[in-house]
């Protein structure tokens, strides 16, 4: 038993892509009915061993400032900052009104969480119509059920006291 992160992607999400190296752990999804090729939403796991000192909410923000490059009218908000089950936490949201790439809009929510193990970065990305002034289309409810999704996404370490694990149950994951 080691340090775990406790996530699960949606029901009917499939893999696109994976990488799992001694330092590094990498996994993508998308809903079923989307393609790897031209998807709409996707959701990111990565854990690094290497960079168990990084500082949550700095990493945050240089993340912020490199999304800032490629994208036109960037919003960022914090959304949380600070402990969850003990490990030093952070997450944003990120509205961007277009990407450079793509010419398309994102709306990112994006979790840090610094492991003893491994430091880890949680990425959910939504491409819609590019948009201005923050005013995507997307529903409020959308982006509220993803945050509840990213706050229920922890890592616990069944070593460690400070940060126990959950007994299992079925935690409920967004469609």
């Amino acid at each position: 038993t080691e340090e775990q992160l406790i996530a699960a992607p949606p029901k009917s999400w499939k893999v696109v892509e994976q990488l799992n190296t001694t330092n590094t752990r990498l996994i993508d999804y998308i809903p079923a009915q989307e393609t790897q090729e031209n998807w709409q939403t996707r959701l990111s796991f990565e854990s690094h061993a290497a960079l168990t000192d990084l500082d949550p909410i700095d990493t945050l923000l240089r993340e912020v400032e490199k999304t800032r490059e490629k994208c036109s009218d960037l919003k960022d908000y914090n959304l949380f900052s600070g402990l969850e089950n003990s490990y030093p936490t952070s997450t944003r949201l990120l509205m961007c009104g277009s990407n450079a790439f793509t010419s398309r809009g994102e709306i990112s929510m994006l979790k840090v969480i610094q492991g003893n193990d491994y430091f880890y970065f949680i990425r959910l990305v939504k491409q819609l119509a590019a948009f201005e002034n923050g005013s995507a289309d997307i529903e409020e409810r959308e982006i509220a059920i993803w945050s509840n999704y990213l706050s229920n996404i922890k890592v616990c370490d069944p070593r460690l006291t400070d940060h126990p694990c959950p007994k299992p149950n079925a935690e409920s994951v967004p469609d």
